[in-house]
């Protein structure tokens, strides 16, 4: 499909909620909220050859624009939970929970025991008066192993994944080419890769008051907490050479931990990723892979508001950062970034490190 040419966005709006006049404003409680910069600083000059490193912001290939996206809900708030108006199926092994999963059907409820569940693939789809709920308790555990996805949504729509663990296996949850999908107050963790990944278009997400947690114990360097859309060198595997255009998904008031590469990685050619209200942890940041930060996002119209970083390690250099992959129009420019803040540190690098190319 042809689409027309973006006109290029306006530089990254970068601004940092400031409590005092001037100046790292650090509280009783060790809570570090960083100043308002000019313009000028919102590059770091040692972060820009890290920049460099990366190769791929240097190059101007053109690619095409993504386009208009559907505005993202406008603030942090939590998504509230639709009420079944279908069947309730109770389950209490894997086998029951497959078969339920494969039978469901818009407004129904599925509730899982407490207990272990083997790995499970959702491809079927609610509608948007009448979601499919997928709930059970924290110790309903749905358990992956080696290199596969743990909970895949595969094509499926307007489904809530709400209270449960999820745990091993390489990823926790992927998501690919889904809408509407809310996952609410689960624990992901202990996966090989990253605990979450919305890909292949998946657009109009929502992951909130959630744990995730001990990503990256095969490989560090991929083991990011929340993964947004797809770097440009897999688009011809993930999406058959077109961006990956998953867009307008939101990650609001989380809690991460011992997260082995970025908290949340936001890829080139997304836009309207939300990121708010979540507890960010620097503690187990890699450095492998050019893992060396909290958020890192390579996206446009991307928000990064309100969110506390806790935990340093060797490797962290800067907490956010941005990257042009593709062009300024569709990658690492046009974000707005402000109200977050460190508590019991101060980053090596730089607060917000922002591409040269922006400027």
């Amino acid at each position: 499909m042809q689409v027309q040419r973006w006109a290029v966005l306006v530089l990254a709006v970068v601004m940092w909620a400031l409590p005092g006049l001037g100046g790292d404003s650090t509280t009783d409680s060790g809570v570090r909220t960083i100043a308002a910069d000019p313009p000028s600083s919102y590059v770091s000059t040692t972060y820009l050859p890290g920049s460099a490193q990366r190769g791929k912001s240097g190059d101007t290939e053109e690619v095409t624009p993504p386009p208009v996206p559907t505005p993202a809900p406008a603030g942090g708030e939590l998504r509230t939970l639709a009420k079944g108006t279908g069947r309730t199926t109770d389950v209490s092994s894997s086998d029951q929970l497959t078969r339920a999963i494969a039978a469901a059907r818009p407004g129904d409820t599925i509730r899982m025991a407490a207990g272990t569940y083997s790995p499970v693939v959702i491809s079927t789809s609610g509608t948007a008066e009448d979601p499919i709920t997928l709930t059970g308790p924290a110790d309903a555990v749905i358990t992956g192993s080696g290199k596969g996805y743990t909970v895949h949504m595969d094509g499926a729509s307007w489904w809530q994944l709400v209270g449960f663990a999820v745990t091993g296996g390489g990823k926790g949850v992927m998501l690919d080419n889904v809408q509407h999908i809310l996952l609410d107050s689960l624990d992901i963790g202990r996966t090989g890769d990253e605990a979450v990944h919305f890909r292949t278009h998946s657009s109009d997400n929502t992951i909130q008051r959630s744990t995730i947690h001990d990503t990256g114990l095969d490989q560090p360097q991929y083991g990011e907490g929340v993964y947004v859309g797809s770097a440009r060198s897999n688009w011809k595997k993930i999406t058959g050479g077109p961006p990956d255009l998953s867009m307008n998904n939101r990650i609001v008031g989380n809690t991460f931990r011992t997260i082995t590469a970025e908290n949340v990685d936001v890829k080139e050619a997304t836009s309207g990723t939300w990121i708010s209200g979540n507890r960010f942890d620097g503690s187990a940041t890699s450095g492998q892979n050019f893992a060396d930060s909290i958020v890192d996002v390579k996206g446009y119209s991307t928000t990064v508001i309100d969110n506390v970083t806790t935990g340093e390690s060797p490797a962290l250099t800067n907490i956010i950062e941005t990257h042009v992959i593709t062009d300024k129009a569709t990658s690492g420019c046009g974000n707005t970034i402000a109200g977050n803040t460190t508590q019991g540190f101060t980053p090596k690098g730089a607060d917000v490190a922002v591409d040269k190319k922006c400027n």
